[in-house]
């Protein structure tokens, strides 16, 4: 820390989280190096427990020799056992280093694979998030990817220690976000709910932050009423004020999309958990709900007169944005929708959940990080032709024998062992075309990539489709569902044998037919013959007399 922050910038940044935790919660500060030094006390997060952490900041230092990550952890979940009664649970772990806990390697690696296994499993068993900043281009990544993607948390970096105020909001706002009111444009709305509310204003370089009230009065650094409680941070000002006036506030300074205004007042909003990062064959679920008091509103003849939507916005790009109204579900009392995560390009996403009362606003933000899925599937047009001259992947031939299909649909499936359960992968993947209808059953891969073929033995356009589910390697789902695609299969037929004749079917009417058709006939021949019989008879007896 000594070279990564020589300006101790982590005071402020922790002042910036002292300052917008939400009253209620239950709240922990720790440094730690060779060994762990309590700066706040586990406890309820209130105006006394703010002071005393405050009053402490100062103890924040560099002169540690090793990076213990491994106590560290385990000091901060000391007092938890057992799953949560209430409320979630996460640590924020910010290092500029790798695990360093002596000057023997073997111990270092010792203590390394202890947080890979044994911490690791103890951490999801007690429902914990790690959430993590990686304040240096020399920390363990991997180490850190694991705790944080396996527990469900977010990982940043910080470029430099001015970066810090903001990546300690977004950990913040990913752990125990404040409700806020939204900022739009340089304005945002007071309500007489509002008992007190804090501005977070990230000023630029040599800006200054004015903050116009209602009724038109100017407040500044150097000029505010008793009620005002202004702090200037490098880089940032926090602006407290208490019994605010109700109605339109203006901040006349440097607009950024990491300012914000959080609110103390009985009327809150709460949402359901969101997943950290989202594959994008996933579905991401929203729920959200107004609160008094801390307890979910139940009237719903006044949940009927609020709006809520959900607003995700990419943070590299903000002209990537999508509107999502939330729907009143009037059973549970809850706004909900759901997204596709395919609708959405990679990166990383602000998500606002918004519940408009007209006379009221109320704001949750999250992040959240899409990223390509770790299961993969490619379909590959094989002709015999083709192929026999065409090499593999793995520089292989394929000729044409006895037995093989004139033409063929080659299926690629791979995954990332490190993200994915290989033995929980299942699905199918579907070929029509030429009047024909084939399907594919996929099963637990037995290596990786794992190959596939389908017989086609007509030519012509066929639609192949997929469907594939499977679990992270941290418990939650995967479906992919890739969209159609058209392979069209060029070949000549191979010439078919001329079909067998029908086979004769029993008929008793033909039967019958035959059976009487012969008795007539025999009938016919009895007659001419017993007539010829009679007329010779008749003749021998004339010639006689």
């Amino acid at each position: 820390m000594r070279q990564n922050d020589p300006n101790n910038l982590r005071v402020p940044a922790l002042r910036l989280v002292n300052a917008l935790l939400p009253a209620g919660a239950r709240a922990g500060v720790w440094t730690f190096a060779e060994r762990t030094e309590t700066l706040a006390a586990p406890g309820e997060v209130d105006d006394d427990w703010r002071r005393r952490t405050t009053a402490n900041l100062g103890r924040v230092h560099s002169r540690g020799l090793f990076t213990d990550i491994e106590t560290a952890l385990e000091t901060a979940i000391a007092d938890w056992d057992g799953p949560a009664r209430a409320g979630e649970r996460h640590v924020i772990l910010l290092t500029d280093g790798l695990v360093d806990v002596a000057k023997d390697d073997n111990r270092d690696a010792a203590s390394r694979r202890r947080i890979l296994s044994e911490q690791l499993e103890r951490l999801r068993e007690l429902g914990v998030k790690v959430h993590a900043v990686a304040l240096s281009d020399n920390v363990d990544t991997e180490l850190l990817e694991a705790l944080t993607e396996r527990t469900g948390g977010w990982l940043e970096s910080a470029d430099d220690a001015e970066q810090l105020q903001r990546v300690f909001l977004h950990m913040l706002e990913q752990s125990a976000a404040p409700t806020t009111v939204p900022i739009e444009g340089n304005r945002f709305e007071i309500d007489s709910q509002v008992g007190e509310f804090t501005l977070l204003v990230f000023r630029a370089p040599g800006g200054e932050t004015r903050l116009v009230s209602p009724d038109g009065q100017t407040l500044s650094a150097t000029a505010h009423g008793p009620m005002v409680q202004w702090r200037g941070e490098p880089g940032y000002d926090l602006v407290t004020i208490e019994q605010p006036a109700p109605g339109r506030w203006i901040l006349d300074g440097g607009l950024d999309p990491d300012n914000r205004v959080a609110v103390v007042t009985d009327l809150g909003i709460d949402a359901a958990p969101v997943p950290a990062a989202l594959h994008s064959g996933d579905t991401l679920s929203l729920e959200t709900w107004i609160t008094d008091h801390g307890a979910p509103v139940t009237r719903t003849d006044f949940l009927k007169l609020l709006s809520a939507k959900a607003v995700l916005t990419l943070a590299d790009d903000p002209t990537q944005r999508i509107d999502q109204p939330l729907v009143l579900d009037p059973v549970r009392n809850r706004f909900t929708a759901t997204i596709k995560a395919n609708a959405l390009s990679a990166g990383v996403y602000e998500l606002s959940l918004l519940i408009d009362g007209e006379t009221f606003k109320r704001q949750l933000q999250r992040r959240i990080r899409v990223t390509p899925t770790p299961l993969t599937i490619d379909y590959q047009a094989r002709v015999a032709d083709a192929a026999a001259v065409a090499p593999e992947a793995d520089g292989a031939t394929t000729e044409q024998g006895p037995d093989q299909p004139p033409a063929w649909l080659r299926v690629v499936l791979n995954l990332e062992r490190d993200q994915v359960d290989p033995e929980s992968l299942f699905g199918y993947v579907r070929l029509a075309g030429a009047g024909k209808e084939s399907l594919l059953e996929i099963t637990a891969p037995t290596s990786l990539p794992m190959l596939y073929e389908l017989p086609v033995e007509r030519p012509g356009e066929y639609q192949v489709s997929a469907r594939l589910a499977a679990r992270t390697v941290n418990g939650s789902s995967i479906l992919l569902e890739p969209p159609v695609e058209t392979l069209s299969f060029a070949f000549t037929a191979p010439a078919e044998a001329p079909p067998p004749p029908p086979p004769q079917t029993f008929s008793w009417l033909t039967l019958t037919l035959y059976l009487l058709g012969g008795n007539l006939l025999l009938a016919g021949a009895l007659g001419l013959t017993w007539w010829l019989f009679k007329r010779a008879t008749a003749k021998r007896a004339a010639a006689a007399e």
